[in-house]
């Protein structure tokens, strides 16, 4: 009879322990993904039911900042995000960054191959580094790429210097003290089911646990944001991924409180 008890108990304790944030020191990550081999196992795993749930979040949360001209994707991937933007909001222009050649080529032939490559401008480029014009750019949206960036803060006054006046910077990410439950499935993700899926190149570079391990906190990123030229950003936590908004003021003259 005490069977089902002490089982209750324990399913209650790693529900407990589970619920709880984890705290751990970031461990910094690779910038880039310059291995063919690699490439095409990231391209693979992104074509996985569950990444595209993760756009349809992304595209659902982007559609409520009234998104209009062009919408560019730093740290692009293979441009699967570019196509969910494209197939949702018809009728915006759309450009694709990503640091590594390999990767910018990937995603140019895969929207190409979905009719969309008439639409779509790929660019090879560093977040820290972009190849724009001050003031030139409409929405800049970025998804599970932060940690990768060599200078998150200066890519963040990239951001400023290249989006128009009135401009957004929308991204979607990993947190580090996630629960400790959406850690454990990071874990069991790439230990155990990226092991059936014949992509080894992927956990040779220790992912996705070496992303999260990457990551930044809310407030880590509230205190980078506001040593940037951005006074008008929001940090919305979620059980283990966040959003940050930003927008560019109107005029120099007007700024804006979180």
């Amino acid at each position: 009879m005490w069977v089902p008890f002490f089982l209750a108990l324990l399913l209650l304790i790693i529900l407990g322990y589970g619920s709880t944030r984890l705290h751990v020191l970031r461990k910094v990550s690779i910038e880039g993904i310059e291995d063919p081999e690699t490439t095409e196992a990231y391209d693979r795993i992104s074509r996985m039911p569950q990444f595209g749930l993760l756009r349809r979040m992304f595209v659902a949360e982007l559609r409520k900042h009234d998104p209009r001209g062009t919408i560019t994707d730093i740290g692009c991937g293979p441009g699967y995000l570019l196509e969910a933007i494209g197939r949702k909001l018809p009728g915006n222009h759309l450009m694709g960054i990503d640091i590594s050649p390999e990767m910018v080529e990937k995603a140019r032939g895969n929207l190409t191959s979905k009719g969309m490559g008439d639409r779509v401008e790929f660019q090879q480029g560093k977040a820290g580094e972009l190849p724009f014009e001050d003031s030139t750019q409409d929405l800049l949206v970025s998804t599970l790429s932060l940690h990768h960036w060599s200078d998150p803060q200066q890519a963040m006054e990239e951001f400023y210097r290249v989006l128009k006046p009135g401009g957004q910077l929308l991204i979607f990410y990993m947190r580090r003290d996630a629960r400790r439950a959406f850690y454990w499935l990071i874990i069991f993700a790439q230990h155990v089911a990226l092991r059936f899926l014949d992509v080894e190149a992927i956990r040779r570079i220790n992912e996705p646990v070496g992303s999260m391990l990457a990551s930044y906190t809310p407030d880590e990123l509230k205190e980078m944001l506001s040593k940037t030229p951005f006074t008008d950003f929001r940090v919305d936590g979620g059980f283990g991924w966040m959003y940050f908004w930003c927008r560019k003021p109107t005029s120099l003259n007007i700024s804006s409180s979180m």
